[in-house]
């Protein structure tokens, strides 16, 4: 009882949290309209709403956090055009905001422990899939964040209460990282369970191919093959499952792609906590 209690307190809007989230949603809807971060090896751009998220959660909290990227990615969504696997992707925001809010924070229910099961129940379901019966040593970016959820534990929310300026940025870049990593398993996973639903095996085929085909490029200009054509055709070894096959030879890029955010996130974000405390709408 006690337990739902306290839950139930830190849902409460008041007007200031009303406020909050309005305001960082519009956020999100702003800085969807502009360009994204270049995706490594083609196929489109990341948007910067990914940056955001996780910052939203270290200010905001978890629950308040979460739901205004909920809500910022659903308009997000709608603005433009709908489409289905759009909308099956709206959990994505609210589930780094989550992670990164639970782990700046140490509440009896918004605290290191939700963050790292988060965390584990996301990278454990990887295995469960068809590339993860092949890819066992994919996630790991995503358990080295695991790892360190549990080695800094409580500490990650006293880092952001100090007032060192490069304490806080380490702090704050734990949370990032832990939020953007649970983000990106759980977009792996709602990719997966899409496929042949709202994502085709013929643009799995294309991407694989796009993919493929940029790294084998680098590799030809950097005098390392004669052929990128072939490299593509001979030179990968691939695991059987198509679906495998294009997480496998995505590595590279989302290793680059999600250290590139997290850097990112822990720049823009420690500018945005500091702003904040020193004008007094946030408290660590």
């Amino acid at each position: 009882m006690k337990l739902g209690f306290e839950l139930k307190s830190k849902l409460k809007l008041g007007s200031k949290n009303i406020a909050l989230i309005s305001i960082f949603a519009a956020l999100l809807v702003i800085i969807s309209r502009l360009p994204g971060i270049p995706r490594v090896g083609g196929g489109g751009d990341i948007e910067l709403t990914v940056v955001l998220t996780p910052i939203i959660g270290i200010v905001l909290g978890p629950w308040i956090g979460g739901l205004a990227a909920l809500i910022g990615n659903f308009l997000v969504w709608i603005i433009p055009k709908a489409t289905v696997f759009g909308l099956v992707n709206l959990p994505l925001g609210p589930i780094a905001a989550i992670v990164s809010g639970a782990l700046a924070r140490n509440d009896r229910v918004a605290n290191w422990k939700l963050a790292a099961a988060l965390l584990g129940i996301l990278n454990a379901l990887w295995y469960l899939t068809t590339p993860g019966l092949e890819l066992f040593y994919y996630p790991f970016l995503h358990w080295t964040a695991f790892m360190l959820v549990l080695l800094f534990r409580e500490r990650v929310a006293e880092f952001l209460k100090t007032g060192t300026k490069r304490v806080m940025a380490f702090g704050t870049g734990l949370c990032c990282y832990a939020g953007i990593m649970a983000n990106h398993m759980a977009g792996n996973l709602i990719y997966i369970v899409s496929i042949g639903w709202f994502v085709s095996l013929q643009a799995i085929r294309s991407a694989l191919r796009s993919v493929g085909l940029f790294w084998g490029n680098l590799l030809y200009s950097l005098g390392f093959v004669n052929s990128p054509e072939k490299w593509v055709t001979t030179g990968l070894k691939l695991p059987q499952d198509p679906i495998a096959q294009l997480f496998y030879v995505s590595i590279p890029a989302y290793v680059i792609e999600r250290l590139a955010i997290t850097a990112i996130a822990t720049y823009v974000g420690l500018g945005i906590i500091f702003a904040l405390r020193r004008s007094g709408i946030i408290k660590f």
